[in-house]
């Protein structure tokens, strides 16, 4: 069900193909590998919003949306995301089959989404001008706006503290300081360094002639020359520490407890599967330890949750306080941490928490975006297997697993969002 398939096109592009027949869309999406630089970061942000702008032959946004409404409608985007070590520049339509529209409108669809990627406005040998001006100011206002949700900061500074000098450390949407220095020739300069030398996978979810896709997608890529080179997901080998403590004070009125762990498992990593069901546990969801025993029970925290990043082998636990509770709260989760360390785990809790992922997995199957963002992420770490696979690797999980998983987990880093002092 869902099978992956797969296409080698050239020497580090490849098309990727899922038939589903449950929607009457076709969801496509182009993926422009970089490795994650702090060098890079910002100006791979910059360009998603500027190729958005308008490209060679629809050069502003009107011709764009009338091209658009010429095929029935279609949805586009181009936008930034990072998996660990991997960002990535993504294009993505979403349009109608041809049993809804009456035509095959796909491979024009295609077209366009090159079009965006490989066929930018310029002026005078640039980026336009002013598509730059205004995507800077965007970007800008968009980093800042991080400051206003209290939570989604406390998470990103702990994780800023905790993988300094690392991938996972680094704000995918990159630096306002940075900006400064961008302007729309120096930009345009790193588009044509990395536009033809990064690797790219391209994802077709819908019911559809693939051979004719990838015939398009053939003809397409044979327009440029390219010259790629390999992006690995690295992981870092990061060693146990003294825990690390940072606070910050804020006029707010609830404290923001985030905490680093590190598991020392990747996504390639046979306990991985045991991992993901001992994060479910400990403090992933209602049926959680640290939702029942933190935040129910002892009344410690507004919300606790802990999720993975397993890009990063880290574990980051995210929770809202009292201010005054800083110390009984950080004591009862790792608490809680400790008991699941130990296997006090029933056996209701261990299905239940199997039945949260295994219902997580299945609800990727309702969504095409879901879907290829899974099995992106599988084919980035090297270890691609179907959501069925998962589902059944998540069954097969036991107690000792767990337990064999867990036993590494080590705090790293301590961030606590207070309150300024009277």
């Amino acid at each position: 069900m869902y099978e992956l398939q797969k296409f080698s096109i050239r020497e580090g592009i490849n098309l990727y193909y899922i038939n589903d027949d449950k929607y009457k869309t076709v969801s496509m999406s182009v993926y422009l590998h970089r490795p994650v630089s702090r060098e890079e970061v910002t100006k791979n942000s910059l360009l998603s919003g500027v190729l958005k702008s308008g490209t060679a032959t629809y050069p502003s946004m009107r011709q764009i949306n009338r091209h658009l409404e010429s095929l029935y409608g279609t949805a586009y985007d181009v936008s930034v995301s990072r998996r660990g070590a991997i960002q990535s520049l993504v294009t993505s339509c979403s349009a109608p089959d041809s049993s809804v529209c009456g035509e095959n409108v796909i491979d024009d669809v295609i077209e366009l989404m090159f079009e965006f990627m490989f066929n930018p406005a310029t002026e005078d040998g640039k980026f336009v001008e002013n598509y730059v001006e205004t995507e800077k100011k965007n970007l800008k206002d968009n980093i800042e706006s991080l400051i206003n949700d209290k939570r989604a900061y406390a998470d990103f500074r702990c994780m800023e503290e905790m993988c300094e000098g690392e991938s996972g450390g680094i704000n995918e949407y990159g630096y306002v300081e940075d900006l400064k220095e961008l302007n729309s020739f120096n930009l345009y300069e790193h588009y044509k360094n990395i536009i033809t030398t990064s690797p790219i996978d391209i994802f077709v979810v819908g019911k559809c002639d693939i051979d004719d896709i990838k015939s398009t997608v053939e003809s397409l890529i044979g327009r440029y020359d390219f010259s790629i080179t390999p992006v690995a997901m690295e992981y870092t080998d990061a060693k146990k520490r003294e825990v690390k403590t940072v606070e910050e004070s804020f006029d707010v009125a609830q404290g923001k407890l985030a905490m680093g762990l590190r598991t020392f498992i990747g996504a390639d990593d046979k306990l991985y599967y045991p991992l993901l069901v001992g994060n479910s546990v400990f403090g992933s969801g209602a049926h959680s330890k640290l939702f029942n025993n933190v935040r129910e029970k002892s009344s410690l925290a507004y919300y606790v949750s802990s999720r993975l990043d397993k890009y990063s082998k880290v574990m980051l636990i995210s929770s809202g306080i009292e201010f005054k509770n800083y110390e009984r709260a950080k004591t009862e989760i790792l608490q809680q941490l400790d008991d699941v360390k130990a296997g006090k785990i029933t056996e209701d809790e261990l299905e239940i928490s199997k039945d949260f992922i295994i219902n997580q997995y299945r609800s990727y199957l309702d969504s095409p975006y879901m879907l290829r963002s899974f099995y992106l992420g599988q084919i980035l770490s090297g270890n691609v297997v179907t959501v069925d696979e998962a589902i059944e690797n998540v069954r097969a999980v036991t107690l000792e697993q767990i337990i064999e998983a867990f036993a590494d987990i080590t705090l790293d880093t301590v961030y606590f969002l207070k309150g300024r002092e009277e």
